[in-house]
């Protein structure tokens, strides 16, 4: 069984940092960076890319609604013109900084309010999977697991990754629980393993109301910001090599 783990990163800006991003890259096979609308800016950007190169984890552009002070995730109910234009130009620009030092860009993942709504819109999805393709074919899509942007990638012809979470609490329909409603972002080090046991070697998930749905898992996300993320993944890698879990990047082949 294969396993990819992917991260959220780059999401500091100028002075700002969230966290230390580097010391994160020896721990996951793809680096989903952010390209400067909700968060990042140049130098964050390349630091990171390079870092990555140099660390053989997959690259990844991580394009948002451009709305730094809500972080992205905020509904900003832009058309599918708007939202092509939106994502073309910043999956541009991750890959022309990765090529320029030296790599290939791997995948596009969505940030916040805009991957959530593409999982459930499929116009906007529609708009996502022909901007990236617009750029080059054989980028993968990151993608919630079941969504509507997953079927959309596999009528286009994309390589798509079906993508799962450790931290996130989920709602029966198989969308992430809103981060306003208590739970639905798990904070035990125990409850994530829980959860990625089900979701890896299962392909199940229990959901916020108790019942249980099956969802399909090629990439495992953890986020940076989450309370002994190192711990975790050190866990997390532990974990894996005693169940037979080969962690290693996603190619869909």
């Amino acid at each position: 069984m294969k396993l990819d783990i992917n991260c959220d990163m780059g999401e500091g800006f100028g002075r700002y940092r969230l966290r230390e991003d580097v010391g994160i890259l020896k721990w996951v096979t793809s680096a989903n960076i952010a390209c400067g609308f909700h968060a990042g800016d140049p130098h964050v950007i390349c630091g990171l890319v390079e870092a990555a190169l140099q660390q053989n984890v997959n690259v990844g552009a991580h394009p948002g609604y451009p709305d730094i002070q809500g972080f992205g995730r905020r509904s900003m109910n832009l058309s599918p013109k708007d939202v092509y234009e939106l994502v073309l130009y910043q999956v541009a620009a991750l890959n022309g900084i990765t090529k320029a030092l030296g790599g290939k860009l791997h995948h596009v993942k969505l940030h916040g309010a805009l991957y959530n709504e593409a999982a459930e819109r499929p116009e906007l999805a529609e708009a996502v999977v022909q901007a990236v393709s617009d750029i080059d074919e054989e980028l993968i899509i990151y993608a919630l697991s079941g969504s509507a942007l997953v079927h959309v990638c596999l009528e286009h012809g994309l390589r798509v990754a079906e993508e799962v979470f450790a931290d996130r609490a989920y709602l029966p329909n198989g969308r992430l629980a809103p981060r306003d409603l208590e739970g639905s972002v798990l904070i035990s080090k125990d409850e994530q393993l829980e959860q990625t046991r089900q979701l890896v070697l299962e392909q199940r998930v229990r959901t916020v109301d108790g019942g249980h749905i099956e969802l399909v898992a090629d990439t495992l996300c953890v986020h940076m910001d989450s309370p002994d993320i190192v711990p975790f993944l050190m866990e997390l890698h532990r974990w894996a090599a005693q169940n037979a879990v080969l962690l290693e990047p996603f190619c869909g082949d």
